[in-house]
């Protein structure tokens, strides 16, 4: 039986591309921690909230005897700045992109604080008043963003007092600040020398062998946070520039800051899917289909990925996967799945690749079991191939769905031939 090649034709390619990354107003909620260096929880902890991208916003929460506090949030998608301070410890502050509906826990650390270094206090900072001084000074400079200033009195303590493990600590977040990254790394590892092993320290480690290129020692950096937990969280601000790129269309750099993102954490779905979705933009088809397809390996339902998964299959060219990607669109693009696949099958079929053919036939009906063409051609197919009785229920369900179709009086013959009362 002679077929005519059916044209079918896709939808426009622009209608399925998703949306940008995660930009939509929603709610979160912090629970977060404060704890002393040695990891126990401070109680009475005053956190004042508040946000520049969030007019109005303004919240003050005590931590309770866990050293927790919550706060809920009406927008995502922006940053927001929490003051710490409580008597005894170094006032804290943190500026933190918050871009995720639902609950995230965070813990942070507060230093106890810097004493004078005078006779009869208890616990010095250190022997040095002349180190403590320009320390003190440096932390005030540091907090007012004036680096230059900071990084000067940094280095006048560490002059002063050379063991000064804090200082050494204080010092190097300075230099990373002053665009100093061979020496703000020297200066973190003088502080882990001497003990220094708090997240701040060893994030900015981090990020300064990661500006030098230096592509060994800071992998071997990148254990230490993997250690203390912060992984995630540093993958997470990656992503976070790479958002903000998005956002101003530079396509090309987000895909570049979202593949940094998972060389770090290679797990983080928000940066997969960003990856796909710059990939996409920027003709980087099969990274992007890659992703779609890792994403959905954990979350076979999420339509941004099933969506990016077919368009990238289509820009490739790539039938095999492209196949599957249809079946997968199915269930939110289902006239494009039915086209889409019958489309391909009939190229099998009038290629006469028959084996292709039947099973493409197939995944429509994995679509939609009452299309009336792939049953018919499962049911031509399995004659074809020598199959008759796996063909008489394909005919037999192809004549009910379609008893007035022009093809139905040769599906009729067929089943007469081959023995089935119909």
């Amino acid at each position: 039986m002679h077929i005519t090649k059916r044209t079918l034709a896709w939808l426009l390619l622009l209608t399925l591309i998703v949306p940008g990354v995660a930009l939509a107003a929603r709610q979160g909620r912090l629970i977060g921690k404060i704890v002393d260096p040695d990891g126990k929880p401070i109680p009475g902890v005053t956190v004042t909230a508040s946000s520049k991208q969030v007019p109005g916003f303004r919240v003050v929460k005590t931590t309770d005897k866990k050293g927790i506090f919550i706060l809920d949030f009406e927008q995502v998608e922006v940053s927001y700045q929490y003051k710490f301070q409580v008597s005894g410890f170094a006032p804290l502050e943190v500026n933190q992109e918050w871009n995720k509906i639902g609950t995230e826990h965070f813990e942070w650390t507060m230093q106890p604080a810097v004493v004078s270094a005078s006779i009869g206090d208890g616990a010095p900072v250190s022997t040095s008043e002349q180190a403590v001084t320009a320390f003190n000074t440096g932390i005030a400079a540091f907090k007012a963003e004036d680096y230059a200033t900071a990084e000067v009195k940094f280095k006048e303590a560490v002059v002063a007092d050379p063991n000064l493990r804090v200082g050494w600590s204080a010092l190097s977040s300075a230099h990373f600040e002053m665009g100093r990254f061979k020496e703000a790394a020297e200066a973190a590892e003088k502080a882990i020398a001497m003990g220094a092993s708090d997240e701040a320290v060893l994030t900015t480690r981090w990020q300064a062998y990661r500006s030098l290129k230096d592509d060994a020692k800071a992998a071997e950096a990148l254990k230490e946070l993997e250690r203390i937990g912060r992984q995630t969280e540093e993958a997470k601000k990656i992503h976070n520039e790479a958002v903000a790129l998005v956002k101003t269309g530079d396509n090309a750099g987000a895909f570049a800051k979202f593949q940094e993102a998972l060389t770090v954490d290679p797990n983080l779905q928000e940066s997969l899917l960003g990856l796909a979705t710059a990939g996409l933009k920027i003709g980087k088809n099969d990274e992007a289909l890659t992703a779609a397809e890792t994403i959905l390996e954990a979350d076979p339902n999420n339509e941004k990925a099933i969506r990016i998964r077919f368009n990238a299959a289509l820009a490739l060219g790539d039938k095999t996967r492209l196949v599957d990607a249809l079946v997968s669109i199915g269930a939110i693009e289902p006239a494009v799945a039915k086209n889409g696949l019958l489309k391909l099958a009939f190229e099998a079929y009038d290629a006469n690749d028959l084996t292709v053919a039947k099973d493409r036939f197939k995944k429509v009906l994995l679509v939609d079991p009452n299309q009336p063409t792939a049953n018919n051609y499962v049911g031509i197919i399995c004659v074809a191939q020598g199959a008759p009785e796996e063909a008489k229920p394909y005919l037999q369900r192809f004549i009910e769905l379609a008893p007035n179709d022009p093809e139905a009086p040769g599906a009729r013959e067929m089943l007469k031939y081959l023995g089935a009362k119909k």
